[in-house]
């Protein structure tokens, strides 16, 4: 791993990002909003999902996630270039691992629900409330979710190997 981190610290794309005092700040502010963006749609689905907001139906819901799947990108973008700026500071960081392992849950239960639930719940129109599966699949969307901004925020504070 540490050959890994040397090669991209020694590479221009790397060294310009360290060296610029521009694109750290912007890529943290574009975080930001990426990260509202996901979390506040998604977070507001889910717990539709969950029972919550009953007048607002399921489409209505589900059509903000264009928005969500942008500020995704903006996060993925970003993301990698802090990846790319400063390797060491997550490569061997437990925070960084937890909040990777979170995005992988977050991303591995939307697709179940998109593969099997969503085809189902949305033929079925206007439900005042959701299956327990819908139910399941929010809840662990949220919590996924939550864990990948307690880990992210910790990045700092916590760091060091395994």
């Amino acid at each position: 791993m540490d050959a890994a981190v040397a090669w991209i610290q020694a590479t221009r794309l790397s060294q310009g990002i360290v060296s610029s005092l521009w694109v750290w700040p912007a890529c943290e502010t574009i975080h930001f909003i990426g990260l509202a963006l996901v979390v506040g749609i998604v977070g507001f689905f889910d717990l539709r999902l969950m029972g919550a907001f009953k007048r607002i139906p399921l489409a209505a819901a589900r059509s903000l996630m264009p928005f969500a799947v942008f500020g995704f990108l903006c996060n993925l973008t970003t993301g990698v270039t802090f990846l790319i700026g400063h390797p060491e500071q997550y490569v061997h960081n437990v925070a960084w691992w937890a909040k990777v392992s979170f995005l992988a849950i977050a991303g591995l239960n939307a697709l179940v629900f998109e593969r099997t639930l969503a085809p189902d719940l949305l033929e079925q129109g206007d439900l005042e409330d959701t299956p327990i599966g819908a139910k399941a699949v929010g809840f662990v969307s949220l919590v996924a979710w939550i864990g990948v901004l307690y880990w992210g925020r910790m990045l700092p504070f916590i760091g060091g190997a395994f």
